[in-house]
């Protein structure tokens, strides 16, 4: 059976492979290795996803291919459930915002820089098909597929709370990890109620799709991006003394607020209409077992949050 130690052991091995990938690209640009003038932005987000996440997903899967449609459930979502994924996803989104900028201007975010040259480089159109598109795939097969299976036998409420922190460590900065954390925890209630994997898949990538417009949007409307500061908190932008940031994250604030109410009434009806589609189905959806869940707290779930927490402090 695929267990919490298991899944915590390919967490740990996917971040040292995922740091480890972005080290030795960074050590190679001052030995001259790789040229990033031939080596644009939208290749290294190719890179990072299909390469530093795709390869260790890839292996695990391989080894597994047994198993792979219980890692890996892609049950349909019906058209229901499909639009109360998009209208959650909405719906928490101004939340999101609101946290990004708040730790966005305290620790700053390399982020801002990264995705406003990448627009500047390639164009929106390129941006929206590898942004909200790639990271959609790999890091819902890594942390809502294999990380999540092993935890199916533990209570959700944990499972999501760790499988929250493991998707916001995956990021390496704290600004990121602030609402990646939220997002990662309420993608595993999508996906423990409708069982399936296309779930986390869609809100991820309507999150990322709103971000990547956002930002677009914000750039057209101010040189320097007012989006890219809200959003992805660009460093160097101080609260004290900013009004309009002050002012952005007070209008944020009240948007945050009635969203997030519009976003509890669709999840009660979203964990209803599952419920009970569930049981027509025949399919549990509390599947907890208590004395088949094995440990979660491993030597591997520690040194993964180890090894996030170093990484993100060397960040600032």
């Amino acid at each position: 059976m695929h267990t919490p130690e298991k899944a915590n052991n390919f967490m740990f091995g996917l971040l040292v492979f995922f740091v480890g990938g972005q080290l030795i690209f960074a050590m190679a640009i001052p030995l001259g290795i790789i040229n990033l003038e031939n080596f644009p932005i939208w290749l290294q987000v190719i890179v990072v996803q299909v390469g530093f996440i795709g390869i260790p997903c890839a292996a695990y899967l391989i080894a597994h291919r047994q198993n792979i449609r219980q890692i890996l459930p892609l049950r349909p979502l019906g058209l229901m459930n499909t639009l109360m994924v998009i209208g959650m996803s909405i719906a928490i989104y101004p939340l999101t915002l609101l946290i990004g900028a708040i730790f966005g201007a305290i620790f700053g975010s390399p982020i801002g820089y990264m995705m406003t040259d990448f627009i500047d480089e390639s164009g929106i159109w390129l941006m929206l098909l590898l942004v909200p598109v790639l990271p959609s795939i790999f890091e819902e097969v890594a942390l809502r597929g294999i990380v999540f299976s092993g935890y199916k036998s533990v209570k959700i409420f944990t499972a999501a709370l760790i499988n929250g922190l493991f998707f916001g460590i995956l990021h390496l900065n704290l600004h990121q990890f602030s609402y990646a954390f939220i997002l990662g925890f309420i993608m595993c209630y999508m996906m423990w109620y409708t069982k399936s994997l296309w779930a986390p898949i869609l809100c991820h990538f309507v999150v990322n799709t709103l971000a990547t417009l956002l930002l677009y949007i914000g750039m057209g409307i101010d040189g320097e991006g007012l989006a890219a500061e809200v959003e992805y908190g660009v460093s160097g932008v101080d609260m004290t003394a900013t009004q309009e940031f002050l002012d952005g994250l007070i209008v944020v604030g009240g948007v945050a607020l009635v969203f997030f109410g519009i976003f509890i009434v669709i999840y009660r009806a979203f964990k209803r209409h599952n419920l009970a589609r569930n049981d027509a189905a025949g399919i549990a959806t509390d599947t907890y077992a208590p004395a088949e869940r094995g440990r979660v707290l491993t030597w591997s779930l520690v040194a993964t949050v180890a090894l996030g927490l170093v990484m993100m402090i060397l960040a600032l």
